[in-house]
């Protein structure tokens, strides 16, 4: 209807640009925006055309719930043209599908909701204890996925970012009551890949910029749609060399969206993006030759300036330049005047960047080297970004091997977390503590275990007499007898080497958790509640444990605690 209305001159609609391209409504699910001006006729179009929708569906709009929103509209009009259509008047900055739209994304009350919502849901679970393992996962799984929608398609300012990343570093530390808690671990390595010691938390301003960065993509990419056309007729057809060759620039009246989608590579390293796209050239038919990175690493006019500024062909695509013959592939290039000797030098440099180039009669196409299928992806974005910004090299491979092995343990999540932290020497031992200054002055800092050395977490998990005389009798009930390592990570490498196989491997690595779990429960109370141990009595308790998780978390066949007590080994073998 609303077509067949624009067709015949009796509604007018929206202009955008000088390149013909109008729009009159959209629609997504059962929402209708009419999109025209400010006319008198275009009111009563309006009307008619909704009674008429009403008469030929059955069905009836409410006029109660719909709103008229003007731009740079006379407030005279705007009053009569509500009460003409019985619907209240809007204001540019509304909620549409969740977004605000017309706000700045750079003032902190656009991004107001969403941190509502994020604090709202931290309420919403009450003063549940939450174990730290626990916290790990409602973290990436809920307070990270809360502001995705958000993220997908604006900016985030650094203040938003700084506020947000607070709020997950207290819940982390400091439980659902948050609060200023001791961060033992740093964001940035909290934020690591498992495997580089972090625990795969995403950091939500490099995730900020990887969904944004689909936008650049779907802009290059060839696929027909609407919101492409109106970006054309704004901005003019420079997308290509605005978004990738780097030369044009925007007009003044451009939106705070499209400077940052174009500014994008500023974030991870100038041409972080456009480093990882590849032209793919068929038949050179919407391929630029000088604006477009196709072939020799950056476009030519950025790599040959001289010999673009004398070129006459600097809108010519491949197609024009590139002529295929029966002898190949001949390339025609026309300049303002004779080459200087310098100049054909640089000629000579750029016929050697296309030898090898071949065309055909497909169509061009960009193409995502990140991907083996040429398709862009958000997670291989930000596992780019996250090499350039937040990667520490911290670790050998001994150490990565054993964080990466580390959490395909099956005891609790909370033991492997804890575990973790035990091995980044993040957990508050007296040395940690009176290196924060949290203990008095004459607090001693001698190991309760043993009162000999001082309490540190290699100390006390491995090389304090009660914890090596613990891991000597798990090692004559393994059957895996060592010399005690220098550390923690040679420690899990020799208790792994008992492992034929995978599951008996992740059964060593339950036992080897439980046993950190058990001694550092042993610690706190003899600490905090003047309980004291014997060896055999911590063994006894690493056993029951451990082969309680066992049953409880693996997917072996069940063994009775008899028979683990005697032969461990054939029971994770079964």
């Amino acid at each position: 209807m609303m077509r067949n209305a624009v067709d015949l001159n009796l509604f007018e609609d929206f202009k955008i640009g000088d390149n013909g391209l109008t729009v009159s409504h959209l629609q997504y699910a059962n929402d209708t925006l009419c999109i025209g001006k400010a006319t008198v006729d275009n009111l009563w179009m309006m009307k008619a055309l909704l009674r008429g929708f009403e008469m030929a569906s059955g069905l009836k709009i409410n006029f109660f719930k719909s709103s008229l929103i003007g731009v740079n509209v006379p407030g005279e009009f705007m009053s009569m043209a509500c009460d003409f259509l019985n619907c209240s008047e809007g204001s540019l900055l509304f909620k549409y599908l969740g977004l605000p739209v017309g706000a700045n994304p750079k003032s902190m009350s656009t991004w107001e909701p969403m941190v509502e919502s994020l604090c709202g849901k931290l309420n919403s679970w009450g003063h549940k204890y939450i174990s730290f393992g626990g916290r790990i996962i409602l973290l990436n799984a809920v307070l990270n996925s809360i502001p995705i929608f958000y993220l997908t398609f604006l900016k985030m300012p650094v203040q938003v970012w700084k506020r947000i990343v607070r709020i997950q570093r207290e819940f982390l530390w400091g439980g659902v009551g948050g609060g200023r808690k001791v961060s033992w671990v740093k964001w940035k390595s909290v934020c690591q890949q498992k495997a580089n010691g972090g625990i795969g938390i995403k950091d939500i301003r490099v995730m900020n910029v990887s969904l944004l960065a689909k936008w650049k993509w779907r802009l290059l990419d060839g696929e027909k749609a609407l919101w492409k056309d109106v970006l054309e007729g704004k901005y003019g057809p420079c997308k290509e060399s605005l978004l990738v060759g780097g030369i044009a620039s925007w007009p003044r009246n451009a939106s705070v969206w499209w400077k940052d989608v174009v500014r994008l590579e500023d974030f991870g390293g100038q041409g972080w993006f456009n480093s990882e796209l590849k032209r793919k050239v068929g038949n050179g038919v919407d391929t630029s030759f000088w604006m477009v990175n196709w072939c020799g690493g950056r476009s030519f006019a950025l790599k040959y300036p001289r010999l673009f500024s004398i070129s006459n062909q600097r809108e010519a695509m491949v197609g024009d330049i590139g002529v295929v013959t029966e002898e190949g592939l001949v390339w025609n290039f026309s300049w303002r005047r004779r080459l200087f000797v310098w100049e054909e030098e640089l000629l000579l440099s750029l016929m050697e960047d296309l030898e090898g180039i071949t065309m055909s009669n497909e169509d061009d196409v960009w193409r995502w080297n990140l991907e083996d299928n040429g398709i862009f992806s958000v997670k291989s974005a930000y596992l780019k970004l996250e090499g350039l910004v937040l990667l520490e090299d911290l670790w050998g491979e001994v150490e990565k091997r054993v964080f990466a092995n580390m959490w395909d343990s099956p005891a609790p999540s909370k033991v492997v977390a804890f575990a973790w932290r035990v091995l980044l020497n993040r957990i508050p031992t007296k040395g940690n503590l009176a290196f924060r200054n949290v203990l008095p002055p004459e607090t001693s800092l001698l190991c309760v275990m043993c009162n000999r050395k001082e309490e540190s977490a290699l100390h006390l998990f491995l090389h304090c007499d009660m914890a090596a005389l613990v891991w000597l009798k798990l090692m004559l009930w393994l059957d895996c007898l060592f010399l005690s390592p220098p550390n923690l990570f040679i420690h899990w490498e020799c208790w792994s080497v008992r492992g034929r196989n995978k599951k008996v491997k992740k059964g060593l690595w339950l036992i080897w958790h439980t046993t950190i779990w058990v001694l550092w429960k042993a610690r706190n109370d003899t600490i905090f509640n003047g309980q004291t141990f014997e060896v055999d009595e911590l063994v006894e308790e690493i056993k029951v444990l451990s082969w309680r998780w066992l049953l409880h978390r693996t997917h072996s066949l069940s063994c009775l605690f008899y028979e683990w007590s005697w032969n461990p080994m054939f029971c994770l073998g079964r």
